[in-house]
Order: structure tokens, then C-alpha cells, then sequence
């Protein structure tokens, strides 16, 4: 007789592992290995972790490039190149998507003309080269070929007195061929020129944010000396500027002091041409970048750059912490990742930041390690944004299907039920839309859909109503009136048997 083998412990735990290892042989990776986590906001500002947006996928350094970068400043992308602003050595190179070098342009009319430490680039759909020539005080232009065009120079005019120095460090162009700069120690906004170069004004300056207690001091308590001997009040600069598809200008700001920040100043803005900011600021919260900064008072996010997409959504980028915040056209926040560190993968002073291949690629410029960092996009950051892009071109069933796919991927989305509800509340489906909107912890969107909804209802079931209430109505008057005609035929045959 042949005695049965007890499967115990020792038998049974080695079977339970190898049939673990091979099911995991399948299983995706969960990219743990990634050096840095991807969160964002819930309704109580509580950071939750959701999967990668962004992954990050290599760098180009000079070993790519075949040349090294020396403090590199700004970073310029369009469809096939990545423009750079090598401001270390004096030049501007002009690479491919893989970091092959393609041109390198330093200098202005000729030899005798060289840049001298450019901190910004801009690149027109015509392909003109647009330079911050900070060193020479101008603003260069190329064509597509990197041939000199033109330069224009300190703007003329008396509201820069002859004393201070005027040193460009950013430009944008918009549709219409004005010219926006930045200029080093000018606080009265962006300077504006006109598409032949001639000095327009001064566009979108920031606000000055004052203490109750120093203004108070100031002008009703101190000595006209002790005024004399305070500090100026004075606007804070803009850090870095992007221009979008409608020619509405993001600028960004890094030097907000924490007085600033307390009376609600602004980090980024959203430009017209008159210089109104018409950013929308519809989220829980504030587009301050790290909420723990301002709740506890420390470690505020620095913004100093910005890029935008063409449905509305925006990434900033923050230099405090090397992180990247995502936004979309209302200021709700997406997602933020990215970190500062010495790990592969995090960088060390971010500086400038773009968008290339329909947002499937994030590029951003490190002034520090003298490289460019990329970033692809996963299935989720895919799906999140197409999401929006659709909703934002009215395609509802489009926005509705990559909507599902966000939640099959992150169930906990705030995010995702929002935009379901945003979807439903734009096909007259209010309750479905009500329903989404409370799993989403969006009361401002609730309320609306619940004010449809009630209308719906009550346009639905008035008619109704009213039509029932006068059947009923009409059944007592009818009764009414069989009772009186019964009554008055007993009456008449009444009185026709007495008679």
C-alpha cells in the first residue's frame, strides 16, 4: 500500500511562490523604480497618489549633442526641434528630438557681431528665430536658416530713465507679429513692441500687495524721514512668459514674498492684449503650485516657466522642488510629479520648460547638469488628457469613453467623475451629472447641475400636474352638476304628482 504524501507547510510555500513568480511574469510593471511619485489634490487638500502621467524616459546631455552646454537659460520647442539658449557659451543650438546637433548660431550680423550670454528663445510659425540677446541689450531675429534679419535695441522712451541698464531676458511673439520682453529690473510689466520694432508701452503689470499694518505705519504714524528711509513698494518682475494659440500670454512669477502670497497675489497669469489677466481660477484651490508652502508657511513653489496646450491645459514648472504641475483650462489642478535630488531622473536647477508632439513629450532644460530631460506619456496621462481635449471640442461621447478609461485606471479620481459630470451636465443628463459631481467632491458644479435638474423636473412633471389637477377639477364640477340636475328632475317630479 502506497502512503499518500502530506502536503505541509514546506511543500506548500514553495509551490505558492513559484506560482506567484509565474503569474507576475505577465503582470505590467508598476514603474516603482520612477524617482519621483505623481499626486494630486483631493476635496480636503490631502496629497493622493495616482499612476504616472509622465514617465521619465532619458536625457540629453553633450555627449548626445556633441557639444557640452554651459548654464544653459531657456529651451524653445516646436514640431522637430528643440531650440536652447546656451548662455554659458554665447550661442543658440538648434537640435533635433533625439539631440543631434543641427545649427548653432552665435553670432548677430556677422563675425564681428557675437551674441553674448542669450537667456531667451523664440521660434514663430513662419520658423523666424527670435534671441534675448541680454549681454548686447537687444532682441535678435533669424530666419528659418539661422540668417540674420534685424535687431531691435532699447526701446525708446522716457519711462526708462537713461541710467538703468536694459537687459532682455525672455521674448515671446504673437499671431499678430507683437513683440513681448522681459527685461531685467523693469517692473512696469512686459515691454511691447510692434511688429516693425517700435516701442508700444508697457503690458500687464503685476499688483503690488501691501500689508494693512505697513500701510497704516507709513502714512499716518511715521516721521517724513522714516519714510524717506523705507523701502520702495514696488511690482514684482515676471520670471518667464509663453504665448498660446489665441495670443493670450502666460506669464510667471518667482519672487512673490510670503506678504505677497497672503494677500492672494498672483504666480501665474493669463494675459489679453490689454494686459488684463483672465486666467480662470475655478478649482478648490489657489494655482499656487504646493499647497503645504502656503499652509505651513515654508517652501513656497517657485514658478519659472510655464507651457501651454491648445484646449487650455498648462504645466508649470517649479524650481523650489523640481516639480511639475498640470492645470486645466479652469485651474483645476491634474497632476504633479517631477523632484529635486541626485537620483537619475531628478533634476537640480529646472529652468525652462516645453511641450513637444502633441503633448506626448515633456522637455525640460536643467541650468545645473547642462542637460535637457525628457519625459513620454503613459496610457493614463493619454487618456486624462484627451479627456479634456475632446470635452473641450464638444465631442461628448469621446470625452465620455476616455473619462471611463481614467477611472478603470485610478477609480479614486475626483478628477475623472468631474469631467463625467461635465460631460453629462453638456447632454442634458443632470442627474447622472449630479451623481458624478458628488463622487468628484465638486460643489460648484453640483449645484448647477442640481439647479438643471429641478428645472427639468419641474417642467417635466408641472405639465402633468396641472393636466391632473384640472381632470380632477373638471370630474367634481362634472358631479356637481349631475347632483343638481338629479336634484332638480326629483323636484319637477314633485311637483308634477301633487299637481
Amino acid at each position: 500500500m502506497v502512503q499518500k504524501k502530506k502536503w505541509g507547510t514546506k511543500r506548500i510555500l514553495p509551490a505558492l511562490l513559484l506560482a506567484a513568480a509565474v503569474f507576475l511574469a505577465d503582470t505590467p510593471v508598476l514603474h516603482a523604480d520612477m524617482p519621483y511619485d505623481t499626486y494630486s489634490y483631493n476635496y480636503w487638500g490631502e496629497e493622493v497618489k495616482e499612476p504616472h502621467s509622465y514617465l521619465y524616459a532619458g536625457m540629453i546631455s553633450g555627449k548626445e549633442i556633441g557639444t557640452n552646454l554651459s548654464y544653459p537659460s531657456d529651451l524653445f520647442v516646436t514640431d522637430h526641434a528643440l531650440y536652447v539658449a546656451d548662455t554659458g557659451n554665447a550661442r543658440v543650438l538648434v537640435l533635433s528630438e533625439d539631440g543631434a546637433l543641427q545649427m548653432e548660431i552665435g553670432y548677430g550680423k556677422d563675425a564681428s557681431d557675437p551674441l553674448k550670454s542669450p537667456q531667451g528663445v523664440f521660434v514663430t510659425g513662419e520658423g523666424h528665430l527670435y534671441v534675448a540677446d541680454t549681454g548686447n541689450s537687444r532682441i535678435v531675429e533669424y530666419d528659418r536658416n539661422g540668417n540674420y534679419l534685424r535687431e531691435i535695441g532699447r526701446p525708446v522712451t522716457t519711462l526708462i530713465p537713461d541710467g538703468q541698464e536694459y537687459s532682455p531676458t525672455k521674448v515671446v511673439v504673437d499671431g499678430a507679429g507683437r513683440i513681448y520682453v522681459i527685461a531685467y529690473g523693469i517692473n512696469m510689466g512686459l515691454v511691447e513692441f510692434n511688429s516693425e520694432g517700435e516701442f508700444q508701452g508697457f503690458m500687464g503689470a503685476t499688483q503690488v500687495s501691501v500689508s494693512m499694518f505697513t500701510y497704516i505705519w507709513k502714512n499716518y504714524f511715521s516721521t517724513q524721514a522714516q519714510q524717506d528711509r523705507m523701502e520702495t513698494i514696488i511690482p514684482t518682475e515676471y520670471s518667464n512668459i509663453f504665448v498660446d494659440n489665441e495670443s493670450f500670454i502666460y506669464a510667471t512669477i518667482n519672487n512673490l514674498s510670503s506678504e505677497d502670497r497672503a494677500a492672494g497675489a498672483d504666480a501665474v497669469r493669463r494675459l489679453n492684449p490689454t494686459g488684463t489677466d483672465i486666467l480662470r481660477r475655478l478649482g478648490q484651490y489657489p494655482v499656487i503650485g504646493d499647497l503645504e508652502g502656503v499652509t505651513f508657511g515654508w517652501n513656497y513653489s517657485s514658478f519659472v516657466d510655464v507651457a501651454a496646450t491648445d484646449y487650455g491645459c498648462y504645466f508649470i514648472l517649479d524650481e523650489t522642488d523640481g516639480k511639475i504641475f498640470a492645470y486645466d483650462y479652469d485651474g483645476i489642478s491634474l497632476f504633479v510629479f517631477g523632484r529635486s535630488g541626485i537620483r537619475e531622473g531628478n533634476f537640480q536647477k529646472p529652468v525652462s520648460i516645453g511641450l513637444g508632439d502633441g503633448e506626448s513629450t515633456i522637455y525640460v532644460l536643467d541650468n545645473t547638469l547642462n542637460s535637457i530631460f525628457v519625459f513620454e506619456i503613459t496610457d493614463y496621462g493619454r487618456h486624462l488628457l484627451d479627456a479634456i481635449r475632446l470635452n473641450n471640442m464638444g465631442d461628448a461621447q469621446g470625452s465620455t469613453r476616455e473619462w471611463e478609461e481614467v477611472l478603470k485606471l485610478n477609480s479614486n479620481s475626483e478628477l475623472a467623475y468631474t469631467g463625467l459630470g461635465k460631460t453629462y451636465l453638456t447632454e442634458g443628463r443632470y442627474k447622472e451629472a449630479m451623481e458624478c459631481f458628488e463622487l468628484g467632491n465638486s460643489k460648484k458644479y453640483y449645484s448647477k447641475a442640481f439647479s438643471y435638474y429641478r428645472k427639468e423636473v419641474m417642467e417635466t412633471y408641472l405639465t402633468k400636474a396641472v393636466i391632473a389637477a384640472a381632470a380632477v377639477l373638471f370630474v367634481i364640477w362634472l358631479i356637481r352638476k349631475i347632483r343638481r340636475y338629479r336634484r332638480w328632475v326629483g323636484e319637477v317630479r314633485c311637483y308634477m304628482q301633487k299637481n
